[in-house]
């Protein structure tokens, strides 16, 4: 019998098992065990055998031998190219959820990362839908998951949060006014905070400072031992990479010139708090960082246990 909510890990280890023996009746087995898999995570499926055929030479060789196992090995190469599909809320099980995080781990993390996730320690995960800097009159959107794994070194433990990863236009520059006039008409709907809260860095040389975001990636996190917003933080041991929104239409493009800056960030885009998400004007109080809502902030710390140092791995998705 096909299993809805069947152990993909087991799959993927069976898969790799199987495969030297037999390799057309195990893709058989393989593929009918993710029939009835929702695309989101038939995705994390392919993603966990793609990390445990890369551990096993013997059965990558194997799978090789036959065109389908070729195509197959193609397929999962290729994934690595594009955006993940994000996962419909709320999972099947635990381990369902548990294991669709962990396949993006082990795909996307550094190498560092992966090898801390292995042994069971704690790591965050930031799951990033593009939103425009200008939602909700600029006031930013909690669109996106903050998701703790192995907190308080519980291994495969799992918990979702709201989360925002993207910097919100009210601390545009743009959105300010010079001589009485807008900088950028595009803006004038948003709700700018004084002009002594603006950020961003002018890196094309235009005049105007550009909102930044950062980077999916790798990052290393550490309590902000001052806090931040009168709240508990946590800041990178190392200088991060942005993106900058150089032309101002309030997205992160590959057309925006000089997008990558590894300059002047330093180590200020940082995981705090935000305004409640319980509210009727929801803000989500980021110039760049990453926020969870004060109302689930504490929840989240409870997640994480005591004194967290942990990686943050942050991926694009769709």
């Amino acid at each position: 019998m096909i299993s809805i909510d069947p152990d993909l890990d087991q799959l993927a280890t069976d898969l790799a098992s199987a495969v030297v023996g037999d390799a057309a009746s195990a893709l058989a087995t393989w593929t009918d065990s993710l029939a009835l898999l929702d695309p989101s995570m038939k995705a994390a499926a392919h993603r966990l055998a793609a990390s445990a055929f890369a551990a096993d030479w013997s059965a990558r060789q194997a799978l090789a031998r036959v065109p389908a196992g070729t195509a197959l090995l193609r397929e999962w190469s290729d994934d690595r190219l594009f955006r993940p599909s994000l996962p419909r809320l709320p999972f099947l099980s635990q381990r369902a959820a548990y294991q669709y995080c962990a396949s993006l781990v082990l795909q996307r993390a550094s190498a560092p990362a992966v090898n801390a996730f292995k042994q069971g320690r704690l790591l965050v995960l930031g799951l990033r839908r593009d939103t425009s800097t200008l939602v909700n009159d600029g006031r930013g959107a909690y669109d996106d998951h903050i998701v703790v794994l192995n907190g308080w070194r519980r291994r495969g433990s799992v918990a979702f949060f709201p989360g925002n990863t993207e910097p919100s236009a009210q601390y545009a520059h743009r959105a300010q006014k010079q001589a009485g006039q807008l900088l950028d008409a595009r803006y004038a709907g948003v709700a700018a905070k004084p002009a002594s809260h603006v950020a961003g860095e002018d890196v094309n040389k235009d005049g105007i400072k550009d909102a930044g975001r950062l980077r999916a990636g790798t990052y290393f996190f550490r309590e902000k031992p001052d806090g931040f917003l009168g709240a508990r933080a946590f800041r990178s041991a190392e200088n991060q990479t942005v993106e900058r929104d150089t032309d101002g239409d309030g997205r992160f493009l590959m057309n925006d010139p000089s997008r990558i800056d590894a300059k002047h960030v330093g180590r200020t885009m940082y995981i705090h708090w935000g305004g409640a998400d319980n509210v009727p004007v929801v803000n989500t109080w980021s110039a760049g960082c990453q926020t969870i809502p004060k109302n689930h902030f504490g929840s989240f710390l409870s997640a994480m246990g005591p004194r967290p140092s942990f990686y943050y791995v942050l991926i694009d998705g769709e």
